[in-house]
């Protein structure tokens, strides 16, 4: 039976990332392995300054509770790929699985099997590098975030190379980064100012704990008319495809992220025939030669190639965008959820760079669900409500969360990416994807998922709107003693049967129920015995529909009746009917007065041509229908 394995991962666009993935699939491939990616769009570098994140966060964790990790044979985390906090949340996740779980790029748990680079050669042999071949000795360090373990790793073996080699390494070398881009002008202000302390004007080397940094200290070095390399090198660490896409490009160590990736799940087929590893597995990096330190000269010119490469990003990043915004115009115009659906399906055919698509979407996936750390999430069915394949449409189908994928994928070879569906903290459901994961953009991929959730969640709201608004609708034109429809309720209705007579050249009928003597009931027998005469009249208007008669008390002891398609036999029926349930009624109650009422109707086919306006002609029905009531109430008391 084929083993399967489920991968975590974050930011899954990023070049370091998608680079093991792909090492992953590769090796996938080759041992037969199914791979399920459980994928996280948290931004945790950017939630630290921007703490309204927090909430999206805590729904996008739900990717990790979906199912029981221990129905899997193996876990593999990206590591580098997840914040410190992350990590952490994911480390309690991870606490009673009792399957091997192999960590690439980090020690941080010591119940994993832990892949990591080697620091000390790796990172070294670029300190090494501008030291050996560009005889740099005032060196400096751009290190990484304090809190990552990393940091403290590639400290150490830049410190250890300078001592190795006689040079200065006191703490005033190193000045601590974020990681990224953003790094490069304050660091550059640091380094500056401790040079002018010591009398120099430049250092001449600055060693960057990753390629970010790196370029950010480049466009630092530019902005102040600072050349690289010839008055200061610059090197980074990582081996990212940015590196070499600048000018000058950057002299690195490229980890080796593809072939870490397919060692893991190497290592996971040996674990499953009990052969022994170790706990820690270690790969080295290779030193990348470029411009920024002087080995390439600056007149080779690769700029036509990384203009096509920059174009082509851009365009994908374009057409996302435009994505995002059609998908967001189409939703808005969906009347109903299933052409949302629909509407769902055909954006995310295209610019995505999704070759499969499914959203699947929770039981009561509309209530506002809320999913964190210590949620036990009931296994549940879910629903694939629309998507698209490669190979032809996608059936609507159900399943159980637990398995996560539909049959028909779960049993296929191909690897699968589950992408939380949720707005805020609320958890919706989720998309199974297969991904193109070169030349898109990260942020702008989820723009388009957030987009998803919150026009999910804007449909939710609009149908609660319409709801509402229905309900109170439904109680400006109700009578509040009977729950029949009031004179505002006749006139709403009358619009829609008169239309409807008009169109069909039927007989639409009007007709007037007057409760005989309430004024009398009220007085003899108190308002109580009023009340409940005109609840009883009501009852036997609704109890006697049988043609779609809408039934309305249009004042104190009035009460209107409309039909369309409807003749004098079906009216007298519906006349007799009610008056038979009334005195039913009112013998099974014993009340000691006659409940009686009295009715006039009037019937007519619409002309074609009347120039009235709608409230006249209404207003005209109701008058014939009067005084063909009153008439008959006439002759009740003349019979007296």
């Amino acid at each position: 039976m084929r083993k399967k394995v489920a991968v975590l991962v974050s930011n899954i666009y990023g070049s370091m990332i998608y680079e093991q993935q792909e090492g992953l699939i590769d090796a996938a491939r080759e041992l037969d392995i199914k791979l399920i990616f459980l994928t996280s769009f948290s931004d945790g570098f950017s939630s630290e300054f921007y703490d309204k994140y927090v909430k999206y966060d805590e729904g996008d964790l739900v990717s990790f509770l979906l199912t029981d990790l221990n129905d899997f044979d193996g876990i593999v985390i990206l590591s580098d790929s997840f914040s410190v906090e992350y990590k952490n949340r994911l480390n309690r996740l991870l606490e009673n699985v009792t399957i091997p779980i192999m960590n690439i790029g980090s020690n941080d748990c010591k119940t994993y099997y832990n892949l990591e680079n080697v620091e000390d050669r790796s990172f070294s042999s670029v300190v090494e590098h501008v030291i050996t071949e560009h005889g740099c000795k005032d060196i400096y360090h751009v290190a990484g975030r304090k809190i990552s373990d990393f940091t403290y790793d590639r400290i150490n073996a830049f410190k250890l190379t300078l001592q190795r080699y006689g040079l200065p390494c006191d703490n005033e070398r190193i000045y601590f980064g974020t990681l990224w881009k953003d790094t490069g002008k304050p660091a550059l202000e640091y380094i500056l100012k401790k040079c002018a302390e010591r009398g120099t004007k430049y250092p001449d080397a600055i060693i960057c704990a990753n390629d970010y940094m790196a370029i950010g200290v480049v466009d630092a070095c530019k902005e102040k008319g600072i050349r690289v390399p010839a008055d200061i090198i610059v090197t980074g660490y990582d081996g990212i495809a940015a590196a070499s896409e600048g000018r000058p490009t950057i002299t690195t160590s490229r980890q080796p992220f593809h072939e870490k990736a397919a060692l893991s799940l190497k290592l996971l087929t040996k674990i499953w025939n009990n052969e022994e590893i170790g706990e820690k597995v270690t790969a080295e990096g290779e030193l990348i030669l470029n411009q920024s330190c002087g080995c390439k000269s600056l007149d080779l010119d690769d700029s036509n190639e990384i203009r096509y490469s920059y174009s082509e990003k851009m365009d994908k990043m374009e057409y996302l965008a435009q994505s995002t915004t059609n998908m967001i115009l189409s939703l808005s115009n969906s009347s109903t959820l299933e052409e949302a659906f629909d509407e769902i399906g055909k954006n995310a055919q295209v610019d995505t760079g999704f070759k499969d698509f499914f959203l699947c979407l929770a039981p009561d996936w509309d209530k506002q669900r809320v999913v964190n750390d210590l949620s036990n999430m009931e296994d549940e069915e879910m629903t694939v409500v629309a998507g698209f394949r490669k190979e032809g449409e996608v059936k609507k189908v159900t399943f159980r969360r637990k398995q996560l994928l539909p049959d028909e994928l779960l049993n296929d070879p191909n690897p699968y990416y589950i992408f939380a569906v949720h707005h805020l903290q609320y958890y919706m459901g989720y998309i199974i994807v297969s991904p193109n994961l070169r030349s898109y953009n990260q942020l702008i991929m989820k723009s388009w998922l957030v987009n998803l959730g919150a026009m999910l969640e804007n449909w939710r709201i609009r149908q609660k709107l319409n709801e509402t608004v229905d309900r109170l609708e439904d109680l400006y034109n109700r009578d509040m003693l009977t729950g029949l429809y009031n004179r505002r309720g006749y006139d709403l209705f009358f619009k829609d049967y008169y239309k409807r007579s008009l169109w069909d050249q039927t007989d639409l009928a009007v007709l007037v129920i007057d409760m005989d003597d309430l004024k009398l009931v009220n007085d003899t027998y108190g308002h109580n015995e009023g009340d409940y005469s005109l609840c009883t009249i009501s009852e036997a208007l609704t109890k006697s529909v049988k043609y779609d008669e809408i039934c309305m008390r249009t004042g104190g002891d009035e009460f209107v009746v409309i039909a369309t398609d409807y003749s004098r036999e079906k009216a007298d029926k519906y006349i007799k009917s009610v008056r038979k349930y009334i005195e039913e009624k009112t013998s099974k109650d014993k009340k000691e007065y006659p409940l009686t009422v009295s009715v006039g109707t009037c019937i007519t086919i619409p002309e074609e041509g009347d120039e009235r306006d709608l409230k006249e002609i209404a207003e005209g029905y109701i008058r014939i229908a009067d005084e063909e009531m009153y008439k008959e109430k006439k002759k009740k008391k003349k019979g007296r």
